[in-house]
């Protein structure tokens, strides 16, 4: 099974959150979640990654009126797809901080729609960057992790784990949401694969000398701790 994509629909009609989550699930492509605005904080502050934010005008006001909040949007903007009344000027937009990437009209096409998200999840595919943190690197590309003169091959499967782990270090990771977002597993499957690929990447961090790096199980989630 091929991974599914997150997708964050964010929006104070309820009705539109119903439409698009069930349209969505429906198609069997996609992981989405809904929020409102009250829950502007737990988009950023959850553990799972979204490649995509879907944001109904009436929330995005509100940021624009919060801009000093802009921060929390700082890593999801460039994939912010705004949905807007097809009626509506967008003109707006120009003079706005937090641009989207896209904005669809409402009732939105669901064909072209698709078609947007597939092609912004496929770029975001190629996006996981090197992280360097104190003298040690994981390197994306060459799927290796070094430390000083001693390096390390990974699978592509580890380097998505310790990607996710090291961007969101200190933080606990569901191994559900883990599963989702490297292998598209869905909630009810059960598996060892994660257990065998973090044991495989501890041992990796040590072969290197990274013994700061700690990858710890938690109440059924994983934590990536430096000491």
């Amino acid at each position: 099974m091929g991974k599914k994509a997150n997708i964050a629909i964010v929006s104070n009609n309820k009705d539109l959150l119903i439409l698009l989550d069930e349209t969505f699930n429906l198609l069997k492509k996609f992981n989405t979640y809904t929020f409102n605005s009250s829950d502007l904080n737990h988009i950023k502050k959850n553990d799972i990654n979204f490649e995509i934010i879907m944001m109904s005008e009436d929330v995005y006001e509100i940021i624009i009126d919060e801009i000093n909040e802009s921060v929390l949007w700082e890593d999801i903007h460039q994939n912010l797809i705004l949905l807007t009344d097809e009626k509506k000027d967008i003109k707006f937009l120009d003079n706005e901080k937090i641009k989207p990437r896209s904005v669809i009209d409402l009732p939105l096409n669901f064909t072209s729609t698709v078609k947007i998200l597939d092609s912004i999840i496929r770029e975001n595919s190629n996006k996981l960057s090197n992280i360097d943190i104190e003298g040690f690197t994981l390197d994306v590309t060459g799927r290796k992790i070094t430390m000083k003169n001693n390096s390390e091959k990974l699978t592509e499967k580890e380097t998505s784990i310790l990607w996710h782990l090291l961007n969101k270090k200190d933080s606990k990771i569901l191994q559900k949401n883990l599963l989702k977002d490297i292998w598209g597993y869905d909630e009810g499957i059960q598996t060892r694969t994660l257990e065998t690929h973090i044991y495989r990447i501890r041992k990796k961090l040590n072969n290197i000398g990274a013994n700061k790096f700690e990858i710890k199980n938690l109440d059924n989630s994983y934590i990536l701790k430096i000491s």
